[in-house]
């Protein structure tokens, strides 16, 4: 289970809450397993959701979606990564979402 602490800091990393709703990010729902973002503005690979996972190990998974498939209650997986260190979540988000303004910034 995600401590609140965990899901504070995963947010930090991205550059905050005011950060994420200027490039888009309408929402950020936790669980038990992943921290959820979604993207209502258009980005450069058409991603609407990203789902971010925390290891036992102190990694992270980062797993981006896309719109929901015609005919389907399912989005389609558009890119992931896995072994992300806390410090290059803001990094990662921006190469698989396409988003510039994070892509070059460490928080």
């Amino acid at each position: 289970m995600l401590s609140s602490t965990t899901i504070e800091r995963i947010v930090a990393h991205l550059g905050g809450k005011d950060r994420l709703m200027e490039v888009g990010v309408r929402d950020v729902v936790a669980d038990d397993t992943h921290v959820s973002l979604n993207i209502s503005r258009p980005n450069p690979r058409h991603v609407r959701s990203v789902r971010i996972s925390a290891e036992p190990d102190g990694l992270y998974i980062m797993d981006c979606f896309g719109p929901i498939e015609p005919g389907t209650f399912r989005a389609c997986h558009i890119s992931g990564a896995t072994g992300i260190i806390e410090e290059n979540l803001a990094t990662v988000f921006g190469q698989l979402t396409g988003i510039e303004s994070l892509h070059h910034h460490h928080f």
